[in-house]
């Protein structure tokens, strides 16, 4: 049963792998298209420099970011303070708490991965002394009403006050450069996993277009011979009569010669003058009659009705050629036979 499972999607048929394939490649070309668009303003962001550095106690959400959604906020790292973490449809993060510049509030949260957090303590850690360093974070602001909500509930578990108008931040760790390339490049990877998608897809079609071929003609073949098996089956088998016996074996039994085949019987009173009589009669009646030439009277000489004589324009028929020529008129009459 489990082996039918997995060999389920090869026995599809190859025009929908190839529909999937045009979906898969319609979507990589779309992120491809994104990369590019962020890979481009990238580079102008990173040209631009960063934006201003603005204090948290003052934070206004309308002046305070770049149109990347960038920021350089200004506050205070608490390094007592707890850390928390939370998992946003199942990409775990982990954050630390930031205060305002007066250190009054948890005005701005720190949201990285769990394995950079380390990183990002020593990046703070290393801008000041002591339990309390004034501190200014610069990276990309998070408007995520889902992230903002999770980070809410945390923050009531952990009994942690905080501001109405929290700020979530994702900071550059390192580098700003790198980080904001890292950024825009991110999205490369889903152009390239979708990408070998459409491929194997491709592939996958492909295969089966040339299994659903052999498997077509195979079947024709065997549609072809099933039809002669049966046509040769229907025909009547042409076995040889057999050359003796055959009246015997014959189902109708023996047959008798036709009435019509033998000549009518000859009256026991007929003379052989009489049948003679009768046998020159039925040739009469048989042999056409021969033809004789007669004589008939010569037609007066022909007179033109057009000046100067002559025949033209006019038809002449077959006895006034003959009489013409020859001087008499001739006609065929049966001959009179005499019995």
């Amino acid at each position: 049963m489990i082996l039918k499972i997995l060999l389920l999607p090869f026995r599809l048929n190859w025009t929908i792998y190839l529909v999937l394939a045009l979906g898969a490649g319609y979507l990589a070309n779309q992120e491809y298209q994104t990369y590019l668009a962020n890979a481009v303003a990238a580079e102008f962001q990173v040209a631009g420099g960063p934006p201003d550095p603005s204090p948290l106690s003052k934070w206004n959400a309308r002046t305070d970011v770049s149109a990347n959604d960038e920021v350089n906020v200004e506050g205070v790292y608490f390094s007592a303070l707890d850390q928390g973490s939370f998992d946003p449809l199942g990409f775990e993060r982990g954050f630390i708490l930031l205060a305002d510049d007066q250190g009054r509030e948890v005005k701005a949260v720190l949201v990285v991965r769990p394995d950079d957090i380390g990183l990002l303590e020593r990046q703070l850690a290393a801008q000041g002394v002591g339990d309390r360093i004034p501190v200014t974070v610069n990276g990309t602001l998070n408007q995520s009403s889902e992230w903002a909500g999770l980070i809410w509930t945390e923050l009531f578990v952990m009994d942690i006050p905080s501001s109405d108008e929290l700020v979530v931040i994702e900071p550059f760790l390192g580098n700003r450069a790198t980080s904001i390339h890292y950024d825009a490049e991110r999205t490369i990877g889903t152009v390239i996993t979708l990408g070998g998608l459409a491929g194997a897809l491709v592939l996958l079609a492909l295969a089966n277009f040339r299994v659903g071929r052999k498997s077509s003609a195979t079947q024709s073949q065997m549609s072809g011979r099933e039809a002669l098996v049966a046509r040769q089956l229907k025909q009547p088998s042409q076995r040889s009569l057999p050359s003796n016996g055959a009246l015997e074996t014959s189902p109708w039994g023996t047959f008798d010669a036709q009435a019509g085949a033998t000549p009518p019987p000859t009256p026991a009173n007929a003379t052989p003058q009489s049948q003679a009589n009768v046998q020159a009669k039925s040739q009469q009646t048989l042999v056409p009659p021969r033809l004789q030439i007669a004589e008939l009277e010569v037609q007066l000489p022909f007179t033109s009705v057009f000046p100067g004589g002559g025949s033209s324009f006019r038809f002449k028929s077959a006895d006034e050629i003959i009489s013409q020529s020859f001087g008499t008129l001739s006609t065929l009459k049966p001959l009179e036979r005499d019995d």
